[in-house]
């Protein structure tokens, strides 16, 4: 029993101090889908490959619109990769805790 104190003292702390430094998702990892305002074209490509079908595209009277459920993406990246403008990234952000669904849709507004 002692010996195992002792080990265990002269280790010392090897698991991360999360969530006091939380620390960076490595290079490449697919996180939360954040979609740019300026770049979009509306142009329908990301909703069209969507596995889950989590973007949509809504033309209402006078303004078209962008809605991403992040809720329920599987974060797949097929959105990024047909982006032709690049309005499309997926972000190294893996903390999407929330208490309400609605805290988890991104939507974007464009007036005709």
């Amino acid at each position: 029993m002692l010996r195992i104190l002792y080990k265990t003292l002269k280790t010392g702390t090897v698991t991360a101090n999360y969530p006091a430094s939380p620390e960076l998702a490595p290079e490449g990892f697919r996180g939360k889908p954040e979609i740019s305002a300026d770049k979009c074209t509306f142009c329908g490509a990301c909703a069209s490959v969507c596995p889950p079908g989590v973007i949509r595209i809504k033309e209402e009277p006078g303004a078209t619109s962008l809605s991403l459920y992040i809720c329920g993406c599987i974060f797949c990246g097929r959105c990024e990769e047909v982006c032709q403008p690049g309005a499309i990234a997926l972000s190294r952000d893996y903390e999407l805790a929330s208490k309400t669904k609605d805290d988890l849709i991104a939507v974007i507004r464009r007036k005709k």
